[in-house]
């Protein structure tokens, strides 16, 4: 069973389904929007290996050690409270299990930081508004710098995630403003 936590639109999900072929995705999203959207996406999908549930990160519905995967795709950063989603990612994996996380990343360098933090505020909804002029109302993107903000440092990230999973490690792109952590094996 593989977890796509942060579902979206489903697009991580159709790459899971297509790459790993699960025998039951769980796609999990705190908006009934984004769970019909995800639904509409991957209709083509078995039902039986497709499962959508919505709930919050801090409190996931689902009994301990039952997923031999999680995947976090742009989604920790959405959680009123990363270290808990972190527990409870933990508690939900299995002891051999995965745990990968693709998101925004906070450089720990100041300067990077603020570079990032720059182009998040400024560029990238300028950019995403250019490319979707005529066909999405408004800017969904202007709503990433409120969730940067107040996301942990990349090292602090890393020290969350190793204090529950084992062999954790992670790859950085632009600068750190994107991170991809990885962990195998829950810790007891």
């Amino acid at each position: 069973m593989v977890l796509d936590a942060g579902i979206g639109p489903g697009t991580s999900s159709r790459l899971i389904i297509e790459s790993c072929k699960p025998d039951l995705l769980v796609g999990f999203d705190a908006s009934s929007k984004q769970l019909k959207t995800a639904r509409g996406n991957l209709g083509s999908v078995e039902p039986t290996k497709l499962q959508l549930v919505r709930g919050s990160f801090e409190f996931l519905p689902f009994r301990d050690h039952v997923f031999d995967a999680i995947i976090t795709c742009f989604a920790l950063r959405d959680s009123l409270d990363i270290p808990k989603a972190i527990g409870e990612y933990h508690r939900i994996c299995a002891q051999s299990g995965a745990f990968a996380d693709v998101d925004l990343g906070k450089p720990d360098n100041v300067l990077k930081r603020g570079g990032s933090m720059f182009y998040i505020r400024y560029v990238m909804p300028l950019i995403a508004k250019l490319a979707i002029i005529g066909r999405i109302k408004g800017n969904p993107w202007r709503m990433i710098a409120p969730t940067y903000k107040p996301l942990p440092t990349n090292n602090s990230l890393l020290a969350q995630i190793r204090s529950k999973f084992l062999s954790v490690e992670s790859k950085e792109f632009l600068m750190g403003g994107i991170i991809v952590v990885t962990g195998r094996g829950a810790l007891s």
